[in-house]
């Protein structure tokens, strides 16, 4: 029996994230898809990898699966924005302002 093209399967799984990324890759290619797993995440954070499925029509599964594999590939090409880690500048102590860690009235 062969399935029906409405039929909806999975063809991908994986984080939050990776999943919505794969999910705006169809959207942009005219695929219709459904993110399922979410509540997950709301208890449970990461405790379960992977649960997150991304599920499609039984008649787009092969552009779909394609459309995943060359986001994936190209994912890697893509270069990284680079988030320096922040600095801490010393500001020079005002002495109208009383340092926050003391006590202005000590009795």
């Amino acid at each position: 029996m062969t399935p029906h093209p409405d039929e909806i399967v999975k063809v991908a799984s994986g984080s939050l994230i990776e999943v919505e990324l794969w999910q705006t890759t169809l959207t942009e290619a005219g695929i219709e898809s459904r993110v399922v797993g979410t509540e997950l995440t709301a208890g449970l954070g990461s405790a379960l990898p992977g649960s997150i499925e991304l599920w499609v029509h039984q008649g787009d599964v092969e552009r779909a699966t394609a459309a995943i594999r060359y986001a994936m590939e190209h994912a890697k090409d893509q270069p990284r924005e680079e988030h320096g880690h922040p600095t801490s500048e010393r500001v020079p102590p005002n002495p109208n302002v009383p340092h926050p860690r003391s006590n202005p009235n000590p009795f």
